[in-house]
C-alpha cells in the first residue's frame, strides 16, 4: 500500500443503492452501463467480472484500438474457463511458459478486483492496484454508454425516418380520400335528377310522383306513391237525386 493512499468517500446520491449485479448496498462508487440489453448500476468489481474480455486481469489496462490495442495471439494467453485475455508480459517467466492459463478470478473463487480497506468515520482507503481497477471499470462503463449512445441515436433516426414515411403514406391516403369525394360529388351533380321537371300521374286512387322530390334525402329514381283520400272526401252525386 502508498504512504499516502487516497481515501474514498460515498457518493451521496448512491448511498444505499444496491449493485445492480451482485445486489450488495455495501459497494461503493457504482457505475451505470448497459448490461444485457438493460441499463444498470454495477460497482467496480462487477463491472470488471462481467466484462473479461476487455481487460488484462493482470495489470488491469484495458484494451483500446488506439492506446492499449489488443495484443497479438503470440503475446497473449487466454484462460481456460473464461474470456479473459493477459498480457504475455505480466505473467513471471515460469509461469509464462505454462501449457495452460487461469485468470486469477477463475483460480481463486473468492477474488475480487476492488475492496477497499475501512478505516471507519465511512472512509475506506485505496492503494494503487485499487486505483487500477477503479480506473479500468471507469473506462469500460464510459465505453459500454457510448456505444449505448451511438445506438439509441442509430435507433432514434431510423424511427423518425419510418414517422416521416408513415406521415407521407397518410397524406397521400387522404389526399387520395379527397379526390375520390370530388369525384363523387361531380357525378352527382352530373347525374343529378332533381333539375327534371316531377310529373304526376293518376293511378286509380293514388298520385303517381317521378323524380326527385326535394326535401327527401334519397333521390326517388322511380315511382313514389302518395295515397290520395279523394274518393273518400269528395262527394257523390246520388242516382236518386238525379231521378228526383
Amino acid at each position: 500500500m502508498n504512504a499516502n493512499p487516497a481515501r474514498l468517500h460515498p457518493h451521496p446520491m448512491q448511498a444505499g443503492v444496491p449493485c445492480g449485479a451482485c445486489g450488495s448496498s455495501e459497494r461503493w462508487l457504482l457505475h451505470m452501463v448497459r448490461h444485457r440489453a438493460s441499463y444498470r448500476q454495477m460497482c467496480t468489481d462487477c463491472v470488471l467480472k462481467n466484462h473479461q474480455s476487455l481487460f488484462c486481469p493482470l495489470c488491469l489496462v484495458v484494451f483500446d484500438k488506439e492506446s492499449s490495442p489488443l495484443p497479438p495471439p503470440s503475446e497473449r494467453l487466454i484462460c481456460l474457463n473464461c474470456p479473459s485475455i493477459a498480457h504475455l508480459s505480466c505473467l513471471p517467466p515460469e509461469d509464462a511458459v505454462a501449457p495452460s492459463f487461469l485468470c486469477p478470478l477463475c483460480s481463486n473463487p473468492n477474488f475480487t478486483f476492488f475492496s477497499p480497506n475501512e478505516i471507519g468515520n465511512n472512509e475506506r482507503v485505496i492503494d494503487k492496484s485499487l486505483a487500477k481497477a477503479l480506473l479500468a471499470a471507469a473506462r469500460i462503463a464510459a465505453a459500454s454508454m457510448n456505444k449505448a449512445a451511438a445506438a439509441a441515436r442509430i435507433d432514434a433516426e431510423k424511427r423518425v425516418k419510418e414517422a416521416a414515411f408513415a406521415k407521407k403514406k397518410a397524406r397521400e391516403a387522404l389526399e387520395r380520400l379527397a379526390s375520390l369525394l370530388v369525384s363523387k360529388e361531380k357525378g352527382e351533380d352530373k347525374n343529378d335528377s332533381s333539375r327534371r321537371p316531377i310529373r304526376l300521374s293518376e293511378n286509380g286512387g293514388s298520385l303517381s310522383v317521378q323524380g326527385n322530390v326535394q326535401g327527401l334525402k334519397k333521390p326517388t329514381n322511380g315511382m313514389l306513391s302518395v295515397s290520395s283520400p279523394a274518393t273518400a272526401s269528395t262527394p257523390q252525386r246520388s242516382t236518386h237525386a238525379g231521378k228526383d
